[in-house]
């Protein structure tokens, strides 16, 4: 990072940019073989299965909600140094590697502890 600091963010961009897009890549990647593995990983997506948790393990739920708190107070640091660049790409950035990338992770985590 230091070596190209000196060339502003654009020669730290034009490294850490395909590099970033090729980390998200990878941990998309590994997240989709999980769930290919433990594909029962997809019924966390209904609504049902969320309410069952509340109601029956209060005492775990509540702990969980407070982490999940504390994961998407900790991303607001994502968020600090964006104003180096426009809308556009952001926005282009997040929905077309980001946050299917992560999503496919988190999941296959949840299929990995599950298999």
């Amino acid at each position: 990072v230091f070596a190209v600091q000196r060339f502003g963010t654009g020669g730290v961009g034009l490294v850490f940019g395909p590099v970033t897009a090729l980390w998200f890549l990878a941990i998309g990647l590994s997240g989709l073989n999980h769930i290919m593995d433990d594909p029962e990983i997809l019924l966390a997506i209904s609504p049902h299965y969320i309410v069952s948790f509340l109601i029956n393990s209060p005492e775990v739920a509540f702990v969980t909600v407070g982490a999940v708190f504390l994961a998407v107070t900790g991303a607001e640091a994502l968020y600090a140094d964006l104003g180096h660049f426009g809308r556009k790409p952001i926005v282009l950035a997040w929905l077309a590697i980001v946050f299917p990338c992560l999503l496919l992770n988190y999941v296959g985590q949840g299929a990995f502890v599950l298999a």
